[in-house]
């Protein structure tokens, strides 16, 4: 199992914090995950509120490729239904190569139907320029000359002259509906889920993942497949050190979730993801054995929200090394 990092891009301006200096911190988060052995580090996608302020993983990565010289760079996840597709492929093409081929990318259609209508669409909308878009960003890493006649994009003739280092670029798919999941297996791409969100329990977990396996296996598909899980993770020598001092960071990232998420969808609370074992709000030893879980049930990566809700520097610091130390040892 491989292990990473995953900034959201949260910055609630209750905390006071400028936005220059929550970047100083997910610079220096970097930093820190690779010195403590992590493999990866992430950044979400989001626009125009608090809880976006990640609003160009392409040109964070850029940076952090100068900053560190190991750990692998992505975004989780890539929405490219906000933008030109051609731009998107050629801006994550640059930051291969300014971070010397070390990206790690992930495609999504989004979660918020509320930026989405900032930008004058609506979810299905959104939905049916990601598919589309998501083709012509296959079709552009490929090199070489190609059209495309589509219902949102049309190009004729055209080329990238900026292509990625890595050929191909390793490139995971979010996914959490059922089609979605099966169309990520057909397609043998790696899939990439945030089951606090999605999910209610580890059972739910299991659920989603088969799905996925059934189609990847029924495909054809020879290579070992690869599924990631975002999740909290606060780490304290005591579990309910843990619980307490987690709660109301936790309680502050949500609240985006009350007003901006889908309609229907549930909104996590703290109690239940930790009891229904979608979070790591606990000890090392405790955290191993939830982990152990998710390895019996095909997850490969984990990936951890360290920083939700502004989380002091020195309690990430903490949950780093608790997991550098403890946790990560245990699956290498």
């Amino acid at each position: 199992m491989k292990f990473g990092i995953f900034v959201f891009g949260d910055n609630h301006p209750e905390l006071g914090r400028s936005n220059q200096k929550y970047y100083q911190e997910v610079l220096t988060m970097a930093d820190w995950a690779e010195e403590l052995g992590f493999d990866s580090f992430w950044l979400g996608e989001h626009h125009l509120f608090w809880y976006g302020t990640c609003v160009s993983p392409p040109m964070i990565i850029a940076a952090l490729g100068q900053r560190t010289k190991r750990i692998r760079l992505g975004p989780a996840v890539a929405v490219p239904s906000f933008h030109n597709p051609l731009i998107v492929a050629e801006e994550y093409a640059l930051a291969d190569n300014l971070c010397n081929g070390r990206l790690e990318f992930a495609l999504g259609s989004g979660f918020s139907p509320v930026e989405f209508e900032r930008f004058g669409m609506t979810m299905e909308q959104a939905k049916e320029k990601f598919w589309e878009a998501t083709e012509i960003i296959f079709k552009a890493w490929k090199g070489g000359e190609f059209s495309h006649h589509g219902k949102h994009y049309r190009f004729e003739n055209i080329s990238l002259y900026m292509q990625p280092l890595q050929k191909p670029v390793p490139t995971w798919l979010a996914a959490s509906s059922d089609d979605t999941l099966i169309k990520a297996g057909q397609m043998g791409l790696p899939m990439m889920g945030i089951p606090f969100a999605r999910s209610n329990n580890i059972a739910d977990v299991k659920a989603k993942n088969d799905l996925y396996l059934d189609a990847y296996r029924k495909t054809g598909h020879k290579a070992a497949p690869e599924i990631m899980v975002a999740m909290p993770v606060y780490l304290h020598p005591r579990e309910n050190a843990a619980v307490d001092e987690a709660r109301p960071y936790f309680e502050r990232n949500i609240s985006f979730h009350k007003t901006h998420r889908r309609p229907g969808s549930k909104i996590p609370q703290l109690d239940n993801i930790k009891q229904e074992r979608l979070a790591l709000f606990t000890n090392p030893q405790d955290a191993v054995a939830i982990l152990r879980d998710y390895e019996k049930i095909g997850v490969t990566h984990v990936v951890g929200i360290v920083n939700f809700g502004g989380v002091p520097m020195s309690d990430v610091r903490r949950t780093l090394e608790l997991m550098s130390k403890e946790v990560l040892p245990k699956f290498k």
